[in-house]
Order: C-alpha cells, then sequence, then structure tokens
C-alpha cells in the first residue's frame, strides 16, 4: 500500500489516490459495523471481571490480606462490570456511525472504552475498599495509596483492552485495512454525540448512578481514616 501510495505522488495522482482509498473505506463501513457490535459485547463482557481480578491484585500488593477476602473480589469484580455496562447504550449508538465513518467511530468508541476501563478500576477498588471494614480504616492511611492502586489498575486493563479489542476484531474478520489503521484517542477527548441516540435519558441515570457509587464509597473510606485516627 506504501509502494502504491509513493507511485500515485510521483505521477500526480496522490490526492486521486487518496479520495479513492477513503471510498473504500466507507464501502467497508457495512461489513465493520456488525463486527464492531459484536466485539463491543465481547469487550464489556471481558472488561469488568478483568478489571475486577486486576484490582484485587494490585491491591494485595499492598494489603496481603486481601487474597483472602473471598466475598471482596466478587464485590470488586460486580462493581467494576456495572461500570462498565453503564457505557453499553451509549457505545452501541456510535456502533450505527460506522456505516459511513468506520475508521472515525472505533476511535469514538475506543475513547468511550477507556472511559469506561476508569470508572471499572475505580468502583473495583473502592468495592474491595468498602470491604474492609474496620482493618481497611487502619491499613489505609491516606487517600493517595487509593488513587495509587487506582490508577495501577487503569494502566493494565487499558493495555489489556487494546489488545483483547483489536485481536476480537481480527478474529471476526475485520478489514485489515481498518484494523491496521485504528486510533484509541484519549478517555477525556472529546467526541460530541453519536448521530442517533436510542436512550439518552437511560444513559445519562446510569451515569449519575455510577458517580453515586463511587461518591459513597469515597464518603465510607474518608469516615474509616476518622475512625483510624481516633483508634490510634
Amino acid at each position: 500500500m506504501q509502494m502504491l501510495e509513493a507511485v500515485a505522488d510521483n505521477v500526480g495522482l496522490g490526492e486521486a489516490f487518496d479520495a479513492a482509498k477513503e471510498a473504500g473505506e466507507d464501502m467497508m463501513g457495512g461489513v465493520f459495523k456488525p463486527v464492531l457490535e459484536n466485539t463491543v459485547e465481547d469487550v464489556l463482557e471481558w472488561m469488568g471481571p478483568k478489571a475486577g481480578d486486576i484490582a484485587v491484585e494490585k491491591a494485595a500488593e499492598k494489603y496481603s490480606f486481601v487474597n483472602s477476602m473471598e466475598p471482596a473480589k466478587e464485590k470488586a469484580k460486580d462493581a467494576a462490570s456495572e461500570g462498565v455496562m453503564g457505557f453499553k447504550d451509549l457505545i452501541m449508538d456510535f456502533c450505527e456511525d460506522a456505516l459511513e465513518a468506520p475508521l472515525a467511530t472505533f476511535r469514538k468508541v475506543g475513547v468511550i472504552m477507556l472511559r469506561a476501563v476508569n470508572d471499572a478500576a475505580s468502583m473495583a477498588v473502592w468495592a474491595i475498599i468498602n470491604s474492609m471494614g474496620t482493618c481497611g480504616a487502619l491499613c489505609i492511611q491516606s487517600c493517595a495509596n487509593v488513587n495509587d492502586i487506582i490508577e495501577q489498575v487503569k494502566e493494565v486493563v487499558r493495555d489489556a483492552l487494546k489488545e483483547f479489542a483489536v485481536s476480537s476484531l481480527e478474529k471476526k474478520g475485520a478489514p485489515k485495512m481498518i484494523t491496521d489503521k485504528i486510533e484509541w484517542g484519549d478517555p477525556d477527548e472529546d467526541i460530541g454525540e453519536p448521530k442517533k441516540r436510542q436512550t439518552p435519558k437511560q444513559e445519562e441515570m446510569k451515569k449519575e448512578q455510577r458517580d453515586d457509587t463511587i461518591n459513597v464509597a469515597r464518603q465510607s473510606r474518608h469516615s474509616c481514616s476518622v475512625i483510624a485516627v481516633m483508634t490510634r
């Protein structure tokens, strides 16, 4: 492909070649859309439990007793899965745009997936912390410890996500001319709105629920810190 581009440029047909490539990508949209939708289903089902497992692993590196807290492990997975699935409707709405712009659409879907990773990591770690009870209050001395664990979980799950998603796309037959050009973007990137929203109110409600869950967890952690100070 690079050789063809170079030849086209040399003979003054670079713009025409680029237009042909764009037209080909647009035609691929009809093939890519169902593949993307199926991949999204797989990714979201995988991401919650994955984030929960990594949260347990990273928390146990600081507080070894976490490995023996079986209920906390399940709560971490459940909390992470809840956070992830809260993004599903919005992602599926964006998938509709893949018909016209497959590459641009995947970037937007990727941005939302990365946001889902952030929520999953935070909710999983806080679920573990909340399962510690008084012991957690005595062991956790500052919020910086919790934030450090969350950031570690985000980093691991982000890397795993990119590998898992691309692999899933390829296994499902996504055109190579699409997968070779995938870009992920940044979770803070402004991607606008999908052209057609199916359930906007439902998405807003789920976001509020996720925010409430995280806020309750943080309040619980603050209370535990107060207890820890009082028991010294």
